[in-house]
């Protein structure tokens, strides 16, 4: 599977190409973008709302994803959509789903010198506190660093009849903004600097694998 690599691109676009992807995986042709934002953005998961999730939705750029999760700030971070065909029968199975996508991100950043591994295979299930932070809150499927089991890359499906749209976010060092003031009970926790620059070729290494 090509890997298309795009720099510096607004939100509503991103999410109408991301959307792209999803329509041609429908169709029997997967792909992958991997992107970057044109500066400081928000995107919300379909279920949540602005005035909800946001300190204050006036004053930040955001946009609604087709996939779910809660809220991300981007603008720091390496962004990954990736589309593809799945069978009918596997629609059903969103952990299973999730599994699948996860395989090639992990490949893909443990090239690029990060380490992670899932989190169902390294901690205990954790109950997290109510917030409307994508990466103040975890689950069993989520990448999570090995030794203290942050958060290393927040993902989130889109799942149809005949394919699976994920949608995935890395941060890269410090926030555009202090994530308290952008989004409601937000986590503050630094994420660290790791260098993207083989990123997507790595991805499209493991894709090719897949």
């Amino acid at each position: 599977m090509k890997v298309r690599q795009e720099l510096l691109v607004d939100g509503h676009t991103n999410m109408a190409r991301d959307l792209e992807l999803l329509s041609a995986a429908e169709q029997g042709v997967p792909g992958c973008r991997v992107y970057t934002w044109d500066g400081l953005w928000v995107s919300l998961g379909r279920f949540q709302s602005a005035e909800r999730a946001l300190v204050d939705a006036a004053s930040i750029r955001w946009v609604s994803r087709p996939t779910g999760g809660k809220a991300v700030i981007h603008g720091h971070d390496v962004t990954v959509a990736l589309a593809f065909p799945i069978e009918p029968r596997a629609a059903r199975g969103l952990k299973a789903a999730y599994r699948l996508v996860a395989a090639p991100l992990i490949q893909a950043l443990r090239h690029s010198g990060v380490e992670v591994g899932l989190a169902e295979d390294l901690i205990e299930p954790v109950r997290n506190a109510p917030t409307a932070d994508c990466f103040a809150h975890s689950s069993a499927c989520d990448i999570v660093h090995p030794t203290t089991h942050r958060k290393v890359c927040g993902c989130a499906l889109k799942l149809t009849e005949s394919a699976v749209l994920a949608q995935a976010s890395i941060p890269n060092g410090r926030p555009l903004s202090d994530p308290r003031l952008v989004i409601r009970d937000a986590t503050s926790e630094p994420s660290e600097n790791w260098d993207a620059s083989s990123f997507a070729d790595n991805l499209g290494h493991a894709l090719s694998r897949m």
